[in-house]
């Protein structure tokens, strides 16, 4: 059972890494880096960010920008290696004894990276914990996929006519672009970067300039690996400048991007013109449908999952709560009361649940989706408030009796915000919960087996969950329908977005065009 419950500190393992500096916390000091990663080399630049702890606004460290002459010259660098004959003879098991040693490492490094995701991004430390054994799990399961790629690389098609030989053989795509997001600032890089190396792909990321430290730190792992020069390189910076040349950049093969929809629709204009394949993971607007017959507390516990983990700030969250009308005020009593229970503080302690939004934007935007909501008739059933002080918390919120057309019930609001509404037939959840433009993630519990896979089958999304929540094994893929975006990461599916397929069809020599005019 996945619970909000501290998990005991884990033990303090050292790190040996080359930095470019610390970042000071408590007695100990976190390493970082601030430069751009090129060709396996660390590069200054002249203009930098500053990069702060959202959680009480001190200066972190200051961070590279890249500017258009650097993008160009990553993309170059990566499009230098994936030609060349020393990465193209790379077997797939080389490369998944890269990964694999990369996963050792973040293994050995695993308390470093989770206290640099928290002090970078806000987020309790213990949820950082997770997200980098996230991590660690998706670069094993990409190391075993890269084992097998060789072997799996060509196969036979059986046609009726047996004078012609065909066969498929599956070839990386190329050199990506990718753009990851500050939520999960490490767990959005690693689904890209693990499945494109194993696929045989040379890359540019480009991460959040909100959170780019353990991306940064990404490079050290790949360097101690062994990854050749140009198959990973990092540029960090503004999306206007950096983002901006990437996307537009003629070298790339593919785009890669997980974000806002708003940015996403720039990402498939920048690929539409240069007819580039876009993979895009966007927002989303999750249902969790609870049914009557349910455990109240193991529901709960799920709910609160759900939408407060990360401070919601989630795409894939179950921010809108459809329950029962039979069990609607006993659940809605007990959701209340642990809601108020969460525990609001600095992320770097064990004991804190809900830890800092972002940015001061983030905690903006989502004040003004509540009040904007109140204003409009909704009820708060806890929180609502911006908490004072310094950081950007926002109180663990649940609001009730919107309209099934208001903006808080339709939109995003990337924070922790429940909305809440009943229902009281399957048939009415069903429609509540596809209500929407988005399609990601859904929940249903119910102790009916048989129906929680009925109405499974019945919600628009790309994963559905039952009698849990954001549960995402490395082994499944996870995409959205939708507004929610295209193309999978996780997963087999994972690593097929990162290959293209050529078909070669031959007969014996010597067979000529008459003859095969003449077998038609």
């Amino acid at each position: 059972m996945i619970s909000l419950k501290c998990k005991p500190l884990a033990p303090r393992l050292a790190t040996a890494l080359r930095c470019a500096g610390t970042v000071p916390f408590l007695q100990k000091k976190v390493p970082y880096r601030n430069q751009l990663f090129i060709n396996n080399e660390w590069r200054t630049t002249e203009k930098t960010f500053l990069v702060s702890n959202p959680a009480n606004g001190d200066e972190l460290f200051r961070c590279a920008s890249a500017s258009a002459a650097d993008v160009d010259l990553a993309v170059r660098s990566a499009r230098e290696c994936f030609h060349s004959k020393e990465w193209k003879a790379l077997p797939g098991k080389a490369r998944g004894d890269m990964l694999r040693k990369m996963a050792k490492l973040l293994t050995e490094q695993l308390e470093d990276f989770a206290m640099l995701e928290t002090l970078d991004n806000g987020k309790p430390i213990n949820e950082a914990r997770g997200d980098i054994e996230g991590c660690i799990a998706c670069l094993k399961f990409y190391a075993g996929m890269a084992d097998s790629l060789d072997v799996e690389r060509t196969s036979h098609i059986e046609t009726e006519d047996k004078d012609f030989t065909v066969r498929q053989v599956k070839l990386p795509i190329g050199v990506v672009g990718m753009v990851t997001p500050w939520n999960f600032p490490l767990l959005q890089a690693v689904p890209k970067v693990a499945p494109a190396l194993a696929a045989g792909c040379t890359m540019v990321l480009k991460p959040s300039s909100v959170c780019s430290g353990t991306t940064l730190r990404l490079a050290d792992l790949a360097l101690e690996a062994g990854v050749p020069a140009g198959a990973l390189n990092i540029v960090t910076g503004s999306g206007r400048e950096t983002g901006a040349a990437l996307l537009d950049h003629a070298g790339l093969d593919v785009l890669s991007f997980t974000g806002s929809s708003g940015i996403g629709h720039d990402v498939l204009h920048a690929g539409a013109k240069k007819l580039l394949p876009s993979l895009v993971e966007l927002g989303g607007k999750g249902a969790i449908v609870v049914f009557d017959d349910v455990d109240i507390e193991v529901a709960v516990d799920w709910i609160m999952i759900g939408i407060f983990m990360c401070a919601g700030q989630t795409c894939s969250a179950t921010s809108r709560l459809i329950v029962h009308e039979a069990i609607e005020d006993k659940l809605m009593k007990r959701l209340t009361e642990e809601a108020k229970k969460l525990k609001i503080g600095d992320p770097c302690e064990e004991s804190t649940q809900l830890g800092s939004l972002t940015s001061a934007e983030q905690l903006k935007i989502v004040d003004g989706f509540v009040t904007r909501a109140v204003k409009a008739g909704a009820e708060v059933a806890c929180g609502g408030k911006v908490v004072p002080g310094k950081g950007n918390f926002y109180e663990a919120t649940i609001l009730k009796n919107l309209s099934e057309d208001s903006e808080a019930w339709m939109e995003e609001i990337f924070g922790p915000v429940l909305v809440a509404a009943s229902f009281s037939s399957e048939e009415e959840a069903i429609r509540l919960a596809n209500n929407t433009e988005y399609g990601l993630g859904n929940a249903v519990l119910s102790k009916d087996a048989d129906r929680c896979e009925r109405v499974a089958q019945q919600l628009h999304a790309g994963i559905v969950w039952k009698n849990c929540s954001n549960a995402m094994p490395a082994e499944a893929p996870f995409g959205g329908f939708k507004k929610s975006g295209f193309g999978k990461e996780y997963g087999a599916l994972g690593l097929e977005e990162y290959l293209q397929t050529k078909v070669i069809t031959g007969c014996e020599p010597g067979y000529s065009w008459e003859w095969y005019i003449s077998k038609k």
